[in-house]
């Protein structure tokens, strides 16, 4: 199946903005005391918890804006919450019921989906960038499926976006990926293969990362439909399973048309060391980009602790170069952890981990001195 793409030229000028904002009581913030354990990643002392002044509940979804902002939906406290890198807080939105899933367009206004059948805006530059003024709207909503759940949203081309579906009133089960134009209009499912095993299929998608997000901040954009998504790829009441969790969709030309297709070369020798490993993730909740092509993936792992939680971080080529997993409260561990960002500048990298069942964000930094 052939998707035929009308290529728009977006001019984007994006002002200098004076945010504005009420005055927020400032969380503790410690001095920090990294330490270096396995491979490259040194867990940050300044961890966002309730200890230094944070009230998130059970955070989903962690973003980093083309602002340079991170936006974290605070799913239990029925809100986004603004901070800048550091972890300031510069603001709340207003009411949005159990946010799960965000991203940004060109136009630097939020999306947000819920589980539920609908997609939700912030427009935050008419609003100079205060949050908590901005009203929060619904833009869509599938009113002839009200028992549809979109899981995942990430914008391509600058303002079209994808939203991750599932239905499980649907017999044996609805696992779909929806591409909407930039005015919110439904174009209608992609061409993956319902329930299939393999590559270019969907089964409980969990989240979604468009290819335009490794050059998100710099000039040169990637114009491009590709993406990444991941899934639980189990569905036991129907018997149904995929083992590729996390899946890279790329595109190639096909009679001069940019046409959808599955990027296969993410495997090697020894196998378990690579993003298409049958067996590497158990519940991949978020995938994240750098400018370098680097992927990660944070992993919610199973609820009894045996497959530990934690994430990870594959080069281009799909092979892992490290990992930090960990089942618990302490250091380097993590509670059915949701979301992940990046700075996407390889120097100095940040990830940003939200550890929803500890209702916390932590802090990792990536060295290359060991």
């Amino acid at each position: 199946m052939k998707i035929r793409i009308i290529l728009l030229i977006i001019v984007t000028s994006v002002l200098v903005l004076q945010c504005k904002h009420d005055t927020l009581p400032l969380p503790n913030i410690p001095e920090d005391e990294p330490r270096i354990v396995g491979d490259e990643y040194i867990q940050l002392n300044h961890k966002f918890d309730r200890a230094s002044g944070y009230d998130f509940d059970a955070p989903g979804d962690i973003y980093l804006g083309a602002d340079n902002f991170l936006y974290i939906a605070d799913t239990g406290n029925d809100r986004i919450v603004m901070l800048d890198l550091g972890g300031g807080i510069m603001g709340y939105s207003q009411f949005i019921p159990h946010p799960e899933a965000i991203t940004q367009n060109d136009s630097l206004a939020l999306l947000i989906v819920n589980k539920t059948n609908k997609v939700y805006k912030i427009d935050l530059v008419k609003y100079d960038h205060n949050i908590g003024q901005a009203p929060v709207e619904v833009v869509f909503e599938q009113s002839s499926e009200p028992t549809r759940q979109f899981t995942g949203i990430s914008v391509h081309n600058g303002f079209e976006y994808y939203v991750t579906v599932v239905d499980s009133t649907v017999s044996p089960v609805l696992s779909q990926i929806y591409d909407f134009y930039g005015n919110n209009v439904w174009k209608g499912p992609l061409p993956l293969y319902a329930n299939g095993s393999g590559l270019f299929s969907a089964l409980i998608p969990t989240g979604i990362t468009s290819l335009r997000e490794q050059y998100l901040d710099i000039s040169s954009r990637e114009n491009t439909l590709g993406f990444i998504f991941c899934q639980s790829g189990s569905y036991p009441p129907a018997n149904l399973f995929n083992y590729y969790k996390v899946q890279f969709i790329t595109t190639v030309l096909f009679e001069g048309q940019e046409v959808l297709a599955p990027k296969t070369d993410l495997s090697g020798t020894p196998e378990e060391e690579y993003l298409y490993y049958y067996d590497k993730f158990y519940l991949p909740e978020d995938v994240a980009l750098d400018y370098g092509g680097n992927i990660f993936v944070v992993d919610a792992g199973s609820p009894d602790g045996v497959r530990l939680p934690g994430f990870y971080r594959f080069g281009p080529t799909g092979q892992q170069q490290q990992a930090v997993v960990g089942f618990g409260s302490g250091d380097y561990q993590f509670k059915n952890p949701k979301g992940i960002a990046v700075t996407r500048n390889t120097d100095n990298q940040t990830v940003y981990i939200s550890d929803t069942g500890n209702n916390r964000i932590l802090q990792f930094k990536l060295s290359r001195d060991l």
